[in-house]
Formats: C-alpha cells, structure tokens, sequence
C-alpha cells in the first residue's frame, strides 16, 4: 500500500495520471433477501448457497432459476457464479460435445443437457431485469483456473457488467479479472482459499 501511494505521489509530480486500482480488502455492503444463481449452472454455486444459509441470510436459490421464476419485488440482491457445471468441465478437457440449434436458430455446444447459448441467454436476461430494477450484481468466481478453460469462458465477462466481484486467488493467476476490473472500474475482492467466502459474505450482508 506505500509502495502504491508513493508511486502515485512520483507520477502526480510527474502530471501522470496513476492507474486505477480495484482491489479492495474489505466488502462493500450488501441487502438480503439474495438471489444465487450459476452463471454457466456451475456446482461452486452451492458453496455461496451453504454460506448464505449457515449465516442465516435470506435467499432464493436456482442453478439454472429463469427470470420469470425470480422473486423481484424481495430481491435485493443477486450473486451470480461465474463457470460451467463439472460435467462441463469434463467434456472441455477432451470428452465429446454434441451440438444442437437454440430457440433462434443458431448452433450451440451441449454438454450435460445444457445449451451454452441458451444459458447465456439466461445470465443476460437475469442480469438485464436486475439492472433495470437496480439490484446490485455480485459476480463469483470460486474456482482455479481449470474452471476457466474452453466452455466456461463465454460467462468470465460477465464480471465486467458487475457491481462488485469477488475471485479465489488462483483463478485470476493470469491477471484476467484484476485487468477486467479495473477498466470498468469494478471493487474486487480476492481470497486466497475458497472458506474464506463464508467471512467474505458475512461482512458483505452483516451490519
């Protein structure tokens, strides 16, 4: 952190504007009731759902919830995880994907029954309908890298359209949401472990 001030102090002498720094150590705050939902139906999704309920926080959970399936008018909130189901993750790693048309016509890979257009279609129209009514968006990352890789990338720049974002350290090994985050100006918070989310969440909803 001094490091950080004086090289803004050096480049402010220097009429230079210093870079943007996102990360934050502590979460802003955040009202219940929360939506959780798997941006890509990943299974890390659960975790925040465990959190939230051993810290008696209210909740309306789904994987795969639709948007005409969300309580709106008691939503406060909305945690959307970013990544693909382990099935997904699989098949990224060499299985087979099958492919079929969406409801528009367009071609998608399928892994587990699931449409990856389809499915972003349904993270959008989430994310459309909160914005709309002003609901913050918290955006979650708790996997590694490997939850990354090949069909978990369409739902990473999500984050970018997010109020706050929270990662696991070695999932943004490559820098990937620190860069994200600080050019859409986005506070993110960065844990080491993926426990530490329980500690994370209470400071975010508890007074």
């Amino acid at each position: 952190m001094k490091k950080f001030f004086c090289a803004a102090i050096f480049l402010a002498a220097l009429g230079v504007a210093a870079p943007a720094c996102a990360d934050v150590d502590r979460p802003a705050k955040f009202q219940a009731p929360v939506l959780i939902t798997g941006f890509g139906q990943c299974i890390d999704a659960n975790l925040a759902k465990i959190f939230v309920h051993r810290l008696g926080i209210g909740y309306q959970y789904g994987l795969d919830i639709s948007p005409e399936a969300v309580d709106w008018n008691s939503c406060r909130t909305v945690i959307a995880v970013l990544g693909c189901s382990n099935g997904v993750c699989c098949c990224s790693l060499g299985c087979d994907v099958r492919s079929v048309l969406t409801r528009d016509g367009r071609v998608s890979k399928v892994v587990c029954g699931i449409s990856l257009l389809d499915e972003e279609d349904r993270c959008r129209r989430i994310l459309d309908e909160a914005k709309k009514r002003r609901i913050p968006v918290v955006a979650m990352h708790l996997g590694g890298m490997q939850r990354r890789l090949r069909t978990s990338e369409p739902f990473m720049p999500f984050a970018g359209e997010a109020d706050y974002v929270v990662v696991r350290a070695d999932g943004n090994s490559d820098g990937y949401f620190t860069r994200l985050c600080a050019e859409k100006n986005i506070p993110l918070r960065s844990m080491e472990k993926g426990t530490e989310l329980k500690e994370v969440i209470e400071q975010m909803f508890k007074s």
